[in-house]
């Protein structure tokens, strides 16, 4: 998962095995800790984790777990038009560089959370560097995103994924491929 705030380019990821809901929603989650609030207006890729459908006028059907999590945090969603990869080209070049800089050579590691945990202050130490348009450093740009960032929930978010189902005569429901 890559995270980048527009006006700042702050930029944090988070390493995970696969694309749930369940690894976009923790993924989010820990990246809303670690910078003390939740951005007001977030803009996705049309990942099968949070859109159902995309409709005319450029409208999504999100899923009921992505509405879910934008509801317990108050953010806005907006969605990238399809095949428009020139739309998140910050955060596609925020993926290449996070490859280079965070996984090359491929980590070893015990324990993903505690790695991931790890890893936003090594995300943190990005923010020295100079803006590459604004001339300022990307750390006073970004005390001027955090400024604007919707304050954190009281409650925590229950990750995991609902799913309505129907059991059979003996009680048994078939989630995914388990049975």
């Amino acid at each position: 998962l890559a995270v980048t705030l527009p006006h700042s380019d702050a930029k944090y990821v988070q390493l995970f095995k696969g694309q749930t809901f369940e690894c976009l929603a923790q993924g989010l989650i820990d990246i809303f800790h670690h910078i003390g609030g939740v951005p007001r207006v977030i803009r996705f890729d049309n990942m099968s984790t949070a859109v159902k459908a995309i409709k005319a006028y450029g409208e999504r059907e999100v899923t009921d777990n992505f509405r879910r999590l934008q509801c317990h945090f108050g953010f806005e969603s907006n969605f990238c038009n399809p095949n428009s990869g020139n739309e998140k080209g910050s955060v596609e070049n925020y993926v290449g560089y996070s490859r280079r800089n965070y996984f090359v050579p491929v980590p070893e590691m015990t324990d993903l959370v505690m790695f991931n945990r790890e890893l936003l202050p090594d995300c943190d130490k990005d923010l020295k560097r100079e803006h590459y348009k604004l001339e300022r450093l990307v750390s006073d740009l970004f005390e001027e995103d955090k400024v604007k960032l919707k304050p954190l929930p009281r409650y925590p978010f229950e990750v995991s994924k609902h799913v309505l189902c129907r059991t059979n005569a003996y009680g048994m429901a078939k989630f995914a491929t388990n049975s």
